[in-house]
């Protein structure tokens, strides 16, 4: 053992190897307990066997999230006491939709039912906007804020200071002076650069504008795991904006960014918004003193939407850390084996965990036509290796991969059957499932399903398709690369 010293009295070396097998015993316990990852517990755990003290040092600086344990508290109650709140004031028609339509969502009953006990995430009627990409999510966002009467809520993982992240700001200054409040929340690493002057602005102009979870030394902010990665607006509690298009103007081809930014958003208008409302309130409530309760004003009666004799019905599902069941991830689980003729998904980072993994190849062997389509090159080499570990499997079960080469796509969708579709902030990796705050759509209906397969279909154009006969010439040491980059992956 490297503690032991030949030099040191015999009686000295005993109290260093005792002490040293006590804190070797009590890290291991640690990592066992408050890691609820497999893969990253057996990756800290040979970790600090490996190397014994610099590996302990390593996870007691990063792999413990100190501060965020009294805060997913605090945000547990808050969902917990906001939920009844919200169950006992704000209408419920889940079980009347589904009478309604029993025959259009019969092979979606299961999941609906799934979802909404994950968490009261009523069924709402909806009408619903495709937006592709920043030059068209942008327009629209710009003209919505513009006919705010009472209040403009927003939640974004990254908001730039450029041209698309002043726009917005002068709009909701003006909005301000009109009467209408504002309140923001941000990633507080994510939208760094715009901390000290949209921000500033923005607050000096009447705005409530707070970190979700505060960053006091950028530096070490590789230490927060828990990231809010939702994009999410919410305007007169009637319309909303959920998706994976930050504010920024990378997402927006019409801005000469020097690269072709691909992504997919989805504006709400209908009682959907509600359930956005309450999973905002939430993390307000606990990022700063002025809490929000159930109110006509927050959640006003919406509008009854025209029936044009086709379902336009749509959750919310909402993920994080203060979820202990990983809504995210067996959301997606579910919708994948709810599947029986296609499946395609549409996502830059997939780093799928067995479960996930398992259904996708469930499907493809079922007869089910599943495609994924994702970025040529990642913009993060260990992302886009630790994919590649998992195209084998894939391709062998028959699921078919496409990989984007026009730019960077960066949309997180799932359209299946022609009829039900996703649209949200979450990857396909254990980040999205289990660390960061995160919100996605699912959406029921064939309008809205078949503009967004004709978009997948679209982007196939600019794919290339991968067959498992090529792949599997892959060199051993590409294998080993992909391989290593998976286990790294767990820290990530």
């Amino acid at each position: 053992m490297m503690l032991l010293n030949s030099s040191l009295p015999a009686f000295m070396n005993y109290i260093l190897a005792t002490a040293y097998g006590l804190l070797l015993a009590y890290t291991i316990i640690r990592i066992l307990l408050d890691t609820h990852s497999t893969a990253k517990a057996l990756g800290y755990i040979l970790l600090v066997l490996i190397l014994p003290l610099m590996g302990m040092l390593i996870y007691f600086s990063f792999g413990i999230n100190y501060r965020h344990k009294k805060s997913n508290k605090k945000r547990t109650i808050a969902l917990d006491e906001f939920t009844k709140s919200f169950k006992g004031s704000v209408p419920d028609d889940t079980k009347e939709l589904l009478k309604k339509y029993a025959g259009s969502l019969d092979k979606y009953y299961d999941l609906i039912h799934f979802i909404y006990s994950l968490g009261s995430e009523k069924l709402s009627v909806n009408e619903f906007k495709l937006l592709t990409n920043g030059e068209e999510k942008f327009p629209e966002v710009l003209k919505t804020l513009e006919t705010a009467k009472h209040f403009i809520h927003m939640e974004y993982y990254a908001w730039e200071n450029d041209t698309r992240g002043n726009q917005i700001k002068d709009v909701l200054l003006r909005k301000i002076k009109e009467g209408v409040k504002v309140r923001i929340m941000y990633d507080d690493y994510a939208s760094r650069k715009m901390k000290h002057n949209i921000v500033r602005q923005l607050k000096a102009g009447g705005a409530e504008i707070y970190p979700v979870i505060k960053i006091k030394l950028v530096a070490i902010a590789n230490r927060v795991n828990h990231r809010d990665h939702r994009k999410v607006i919410i305007m007169d509690g009637h319309t909303g904006f959920v998706g994976g298009i930050n504010v920024s103007d990378r997402y927006d081809n019409s801005i000469d960014t020097g690269l072709y930014w691909r992504d997919t958003h989805v504006k709400i208008m209908g009682g959907t918004v509600h359930n956005l409302q309450r999973h905002f309130i939430v993390n307000w409530n606990v990022c700063q003193p002025n809490k929000l309760s159930v109110s006509n004003e927050l959640f006003p009666e919406v509008k009854e939407i025209a029936d044009k004799g086709e379902v336009q019905l749509a959750q919310i599902v909402a993920g994080g850390p203060l979820y202990p069941l990983s809504p995210i991830m067996l959301s997606y689980f579910k919708i994948f084996t709810v599947a029986k003729e296609k499946l395609y998904m549409t996502n830059p980072y997939f780093i799928p965990n067995d479960s996930i993994l398992d259904a996708l190849k469930q499907a493809a062997l079922s007869g089910v036509d599943v495609r994924i389509l994702m970025p040529e090159k990642s913009d993060s080499a260990v992302v886009g290796a630790a994919s590649k570990f998992y195209y084998e499997e894939l391709l062998q079960a028959g699921v078919k991969i496409f990989l984007y080469k026009k730019g960077f796509v960066h949309a997180k969708t799932v359209v299946a059957d022609g009829d039900l579709s996703v649209v949200g902030s979450a990857n396909m990796d254990i980040r999205s499932f289990d660390l960061n705050f995160e919100i996605m759509s699912v959406i029921y209906g064939a309008p809205f399903a078949k503009q967004l397969e004709g978009a997948f279909l679209n982007d196939m154009k600019e794919c290339k398709e991968l067959s498992y006969e090529s792949w599997i010439k892959q060199s051993t040491f590409r294998k080993l690369t992909y391989a290593a980059a998976r286990l790294v992956s767990s820290f990530l």
